[in-house]
C-alpha cells in the first residue's frame, strides 16, 4: 500500500488539482485557529503528511509557529521547501520517525491517515499522544466509511489507496489513547468527492 501511494504522488498532479489555491476555507481556517489557540509564539508542530506545505504549513508558520513536515513523496517535499522555506521538512514515511517525547505542541495530519492500513492507525495516535507536550493538540482529517482496502487504478492519472474505519470508531481509538475530543465536523457531505472526518482533540 505505502509504494502505490508514494508512486501515485509522485506520479499524479495533486498540487494542480487540489493545492492551486492556497486560500484556507472558512472550516479549514476555524479548526486551524482552534488548534494554535493559547499558544505561545513560537510554539512546535509536527505535520505528518506535509505534501505541499499549502495552505496549512503556511498558515501555521504565517502565524510564527516552528512547522515540521514529513513526507515520503519527493516531488512534494521539493514544492514545500519553496512554498514554506521558514519550516523544516524530513522526507520520510511518518508512521516509522520517531521524535523525542513531550517535543510538539500540537501535530496534524491532513488526508495522510488514510494512506495507511487502518490496523496501524491506533499505533499512529499512540506515537502521536507520546510526542505531544500536556495538553497538545491534534487535528487530523480521516475517512468516512468502514474500508480495509480502497484502491482507484486512475487517480488523478496514477493509482492510489485508502483505507479506514468509521468515524464513530476514531471516537473511541483516541478516547483510548488517552485524547479529548474538542470539536469534530464534516467536509463534504456522503456521496461527495471530498467527504472527510475533521477530528481537533487534546491530550489528556
Amino acid at each position: 500500500m505505502r509504494e502505490i501511494v508514494q508512486a501515485g504522488y509522485n506520479a499524479d498532479d495533486y498540487e494542480k488539482a487540489f493545492r492551486a489555491d492556497p486560500i484556507l476555507q472558512p472550516m479549514e481556517m476555524e479548526f486551524l485557529d482552534l488548534l494554535i489557540k493559547g499558544f505561545p509564539m513560537r510554539a512546535r508542530i509536527l505535520d505528518l503528511g506535509s505534501g505541499t506545505g499549502l495552505p496549512y504549513d503556511k498558515y501555521l508558520a504565517g502565524k510564527g509557529f516552528r512547522v515540521t513536515g514529513v513526507d515520503f513523496c519527493a516531488k512534494h517535499l521539493a514544492l514545500a521547501r519553496k512554498n514554506v522555506p521558514q519550516a523544516e521538512y524530513i522526507q520520510a514515511d511518518f508512521s516509522k520517525v520517531d521524535f523525542s517525547p513531550k517535543l510538539f505542541d500540537a501535530i496534524t495530519a491532513f488526508y495522510a491517515i488514510f494512506h495507511l492500513p487502518r490496523g496501524e492507525h491506533s499505533a499512529i495516535f499512540a506515537k502521536m499522544h507520546g510526542w505531544l507536550k500536556p495538553g497538545g493538540r491534534i487535528l487530523v482529517t480521516l475517512g468516512t466509511s468502514d474500508t480495509e482496502c480502497d484502491e482507484e487504478a486512475g487517480w488523478l492519472g496514477a493509482p492510489m489507496m485508502w483505507s479506514s474505519y468509521l468515524p464513530e470508531e476514531y471516537l473511541r481509538i483516541l478516547e483510548r489513547t488517552g485524547f479529548s475530543v474538542r470539536k469534530s465536523g464534516y467536509e463534504g457531505a456522503p456521496g461527495d468527492e471530498e467527504h472527510h472526518f475533521w477530528l481537533l482533540a487534546e491530550k489528556q
